[in-house]
């Protein structure tokens, strides 16, 4: 697996208690020369365990919630935590989202965050996603609602590190559908890549006709006129039995810019 980071003058990583420069562009976390990290075997856990998976089933036949239960066994593998210090699908902090006044339902105004870690060593916020081929292969999917709902989410877990200071990310698998999408707009990359996400960026793409974005965190992102650097750490191709198109599993580091919150594994110098 290789492992993007930030720029040498920027960011160090964190190696179990020690500091290592970064002195390229990727990490090979399944280098024999120096010991890994806690997040690196994370990551490769987490590796091993969707491979298994995909290897008993087709990604066509899993759903979002096996994605995410993956990463909770990946987190006891790799940091011996006790299933009850993951939190799963719990409230998002009160503070990222105004309410609607519209009172839809109990479950809208009480949003909840896929997963959440705040122990001594590791404070993790995290969104998941799972974009795939439907039921009929030669058929085409949506792709431009699945990368809304990716910024959508980058969003709302920037808020979420920056009010509770931990480290935020996006963890997706996406198959061949997905992958190498560019929005017709142009306004961001193909997927997947680095994005910056910015009011122009959301405000062009709310006139568009897919515009599905939580206005409930816009009014409190907004108005900060930040923008939310979403950098790409992982970008690993899935190797499975029952894999037949290309399937990567793909991790976003998401901060908004200028605010300060937690990072572990991937640490701010302060240069």
């Amino acid at each position: 697996m290789h492992l993007k980071y930030l720029p040498e003058e920027n960011y160090l990583l964190l190696i179990g208690s020690n500091f290592v420069p970064a002195g390229s562009q990727y990490l090979n976390v399944n280098s024999k020369q120096r010991s890994l990290s806690l997040m690196e075997k994370l990551f490769q856990a987490y590796k091993n365990l969707l491979e298994e998976r995909l290897n008993r089933k087709p990604l066509l036949l899993l759903g979002e919630d096996s994605i995410r239960y993956d990463f909770f066994a990946a987190l006891m593998e790799a940091y011996s935590f006790r299933p009850s210090q993951i939190q799963i699908e719990v409230p998002i902090n009160s503070q990222t989202f105004i309410p609607a006044k519209e009172k839809i339902s109990y479950r809208n105004e009480k949003p909840l965050i896929d997963l959440v870690i705040d122990e001594p060593g590791l404070r993790l916020s995290a969104e998941f996603g799972l974009f795939r081929q439907n039921s009929n292969e030669d058929g085409t999917i949506n792709k431009t609602a699945r990368l809304v709902k990716m910024l959508n989410d980058m969003i709302r877990v920037s808020l979420e590190a920056h009010f509770t200071n931990t480290t935020g990310l996006f963890i997706c698998v996406a198959d061949h559908k997905m992958i190498g999408h560019q929005i017709r707009s142009n306004i961001v990359d193909p997927f997947p890549a680095d994005y910056v996400i910015n009011n122009d960026i959301i405000n062009h793409q709310l006139e568009q006709k897919t515009n599905k974005f939580d206005k409930r965190f816009l009014k409190v992102f907004q108005p900060l006129k930040k923008d939310i650097a979403s950098t790409l750490i992982v970008n690993e191709q899935l190797r499975a039995k029952k894999i037949k198109h290309e399937t990567r599993l793909l991790i976003w580091k998401v901060s908004i810019t200028g605010m300060p919150t937690t990072n572990i594994g991937i640490v701010n110098n302060g240069s």
